[in-house]
């Protein structure tokens, strides 16, 4: 494998971010991904590596806990498969959702499900650790998942507010 500075700073940088920021699914992952990177780097890689110029921030912040692993909505996210959640606002107001999962994100103090949601009819976020419990359908939503992602960062280079705005729902 033959990465420059630059190139192994941003792999470094990235791990290191999903490592912080990630479930611990995924932070198990960008340690194994790290370590198989690190084995294969020359000596002028592994500096870069072992040093780096960039760092990815102060892990200190913490998240709220999740009722619901994150697994279960990337499992749902990749087979495409329409998730029943009970969620709660800002308000702590209850409400029950049939979602189409198209993606998580990893926002500094929060972890948000981009979804298309049948009962707004809209693209939606919704925070993870406001969801109380989430059950697969058993079926299959429309289409294919990166058209419907495509829909939703077009809707959001409209949107003045950002790409994730939680508790819109």
């Amino acid at each position: 494998l033959m990465l420059n500075a630059d190139e192994t700073e941003a792999i470094v940088l990235g791990l290191r971010y999903v490592d912080q920021r990630g479930d611990d699914v995924l932070s198990q992952a960008a340690a194994n991904a790290l370590a198989k990177i690190a084995d294969v780097l020359d000596p002028a890689a592994q500096e870069a590596l072992r040093n780096p110029t960039v760092l990815p921030g102060p892990p200190g912040f913490g998240y709220p806990e999740n009722r619901v692993p994150l697994n279960v909505f990337r499992e749902a996210i990749r087979g495409q498969a329409k998730l029943h959640i009970d969620y709660a606002d800002a308000s702590q107001t209850a409400s029950q959702r049939l979602i189409w999962p198209l993606a998580l994100g990893f926002l500094n103090e929060v972890r948000v499900i981009v979804a298309w949601c049948e009962l707004r009819g809209a693209y939606r976020t919704f925070r993870t650790d406001r969801v109380a419990a989430a059950r697969l359908q058993g079926e299959r939503y429309p289409g294919r998942r990166s058209d419907w992602l495509r829909g939703w960062r077009k809707l959001m280079e409209q949107n003045e507010s950002g790409p994730f705005t939680p508790d819109k729902n």
